[in-house]
């Protein structure tokens, strides 16, 4: 109680933080504008405030706090090594500005809490390959990680999940609260070579398949990209590319894909494949084109397949979507069991967003092992009962 009261008060003896009101802002999707009638105060006197050409008045961050359910201490953060590099961020290009600030808010400040509640939870750094170790090859680097998880050179990943957070990688499924909106977005991560306490998330809740496929996406940034100059842009650029193919290979070595598939193997006759390894259909076929086991023009056929039985939207044999531990294991370690209102006053954090990025009512997690795997990828003979 004395620490937890510590640093209470070491949080209500910071100053207020003029460009939080941007952070502020983006989280809620208003205009410079919108915020200054909201707070009564002129937009030119904001403006000055979030430029830190004026004091940050009190009363105004605590008329904010009341107006949007923050906690003032909201306003006095600073910020981490979580907040350098460029984002990447799975997104299709109908993805609206407005969302796009929201998630990268919403990003910054789940990475931001979990690598303080990390270090201070005492949680050990993030250990990953090194790309140069391995000639940069993203096939060669998902080997060598698998390796050191003690998988098999054809063993399934059963939890993407848990052997991220292993690593040390702090992993959050259902970022923002607003699925209809972002629907168009999927996953996101900011990696720099100055944080070892790294954090990747997913917007919004998503099939299994997908859930551990961009899961292992964002790992790939996390692995090549930590000095990354500028931001990507699209889908088919190479540093997306290279994350998507070492994802690929995480969850399904080469091996097993040139021992299981063949150019004549028929759609249905891969299912079996995604219920033993929790891989989607669509990217079983691209990492087969990929590998060179089926030619373009059999992927071609087998995607117009996949379309036309509607699978693009509802593929057969169900994944089973994951759940983080680690962010709720590090809370708990420092604050213990109630962590939310302390948690939330001394990170300047909403309880909401911690509930949401640590699933929800505390009371019904267990403090399970990190390295006790759950099955979550069904067998075929599972999937033919059901």
């Amino acid at each position: 109680m004395q620490k937890i009261m510590t640093l209470i008060n070491e949080s209500e003896s910071q100053p207020y933080q003029g460009e939080r009101l941007k952070v502020l802002r983006d989280l809620e999707g208003i205009t410079q504008a919108e915020l200054a009638e909201s707070l009564g105060v002129t937009q030119s006197f904001l403006s000055r405030v979030e430029k830190g050409e004026k004091p940050f008045p009190e009363s105004t961050a605590i008329a904010a706090s009341k107006n949007y359910s923050i906690p003032s201490s909201f306003f006095q953060v600073e910020s981490n090594v979580s907040a350098m590099g460029h984002f990447t961020f799975r997104k299709s290009s109908r993805a609206r500005v407005r969302d796009e600030h929201r998630i990268k808010a919403l990003y910054g400040e789940a990475a931001r809490l979990f690598h303080d509640v990390s270090v201070e939870s005492g949680y050990h750094e993030t250990v990953l390959p090194e790309p140069a170790d391995h000639e940069d090859d993203p096939e060669e680097c998902a080997e060598a990680l698998r390796r050191s998880c003690g998988l098999g050179p054809e063993d399934p990943v059963r939890n993407v999940t848990r052997l991220l957070e292993r690593c040390g990688v702090g992993v959050v499924t259902h970022l923002d609260a607003n699925d209809v909106d972002v629907s168009e977005h999927i996953g996101i991560s900011r990696p720099n070579k100055l944080n070892n306490r790294p954090l990747v998330a997913l917007t919004h809740h998503v099939p299994g398949a997908v859930q551990r496929l961009s899961l292992g996406h964002e790992l790939g940034h996390w692995i090549f990209d930590r000095q990354l100059a500028a931001p990507v842009h699209g889908v088919r650029n190479p540093v997306e590319a290279r994350a998507f193919r070492f994802a690929g290979a995480l969850l399904l070595p080469e091996k097993v894909v040139r021992r299981r598939v063949t150019e004549s193997l028929s759609l249905h006759a891969y299912l079996p494949i995604k219920a033993d390894y929790g891989v989607s259909v669509s990217a079983i076929l691209r990492r087969a084109k990929d590998l060179g086991v089926i030619s373009s023009e059999r992927y071609r056929s087998l995607s117009i397949q996949l379309s036309s039985q509607g699978w693009r939207r509802q593929e057969p044999v169900e994944v089973s979507e994951e759940s983080p531990r680690l962010f709720h294991q590090a809370l708990e370690q420092v604050f213990g069991k109630e962590y939310y209102f302390v948690a939330s006053n001394r990170h300047g954090i909403s309880s909401e967003h911690l509930g949401r990025w640590t699933n929800c009512q505390p009371e019904k997690l267990s403090n399970a092992d990190l390295l006790d795997e759950s099955q979550v990828v069904i067998s075929i003979a599972d999937w033919k009962r059901a």
